[in-house]
């Protein structure tokens, strides 16, 4: 089964979380954790990385949290997953841009079908921005889908 990992699931959670109170006061960790019943210490994890990558900010104090780095709309699910994941890539040959690399997947008979199934599955999250997925989601929760 090919499926996306906790690390990832869990920092579109919180990105959602941040879309959807973009403009208003930052969110905490336990706010978002409570939201979505996530681990405080795994997300605290997944929230640095984000950090790092300036998908997100954090501010300290009593009115500190986390809020998005720049507007919902200009951020997608793909910048989400390679700063979580690193490159979207579905085997390893094709993960680093390395001679060795290249050497394998030029070796690798399935190289090429990988890339462009790869290629596909990276327009599709960069397709999806914040602002989507919070509209989205927003409008099947009120229709009972969520």
């Amino acid at each position: 089964m090919l499926k996306l990992s906790n690390r990832v699931i869990y920092g579109i959670k919180a990105l959602y979380e941040l879309a959807r109170e973009y403009g208003d006061e930052p969110l905490t960790i336990r706010e978002i954790s409570e939201r979505h019943g996530l681990p405080i210490p795994f997300l605290e994890q997944v929230l640095h990385r984000l950090k790092q990558a300036e998908i997100v900010e954090s501010r300290r104090g009593i009115k500190g949290g986390y809020t998005l780095a720049r507007q919902p709309e200009t951020i997608t699910i793909g910048d989400a997953v390679r700063a979580l994941e690193g490159p979207i890539a579905l085997c390893e040959c094709l993960q680093n841009d390395t001679a060795e690399s290249a050497g394998r997947a030029r070796a690798c008979v399935t190289s090429n079908i990988y890339r462009r199934i790869g290629s596909e599955m990276e327009k599709a999250f960069d397709s999806i921005s914040l602002l989507d997925l919070a509209s989205e989601s927003q409008e099947e929760t009120r229709a009972g889908k969520c």
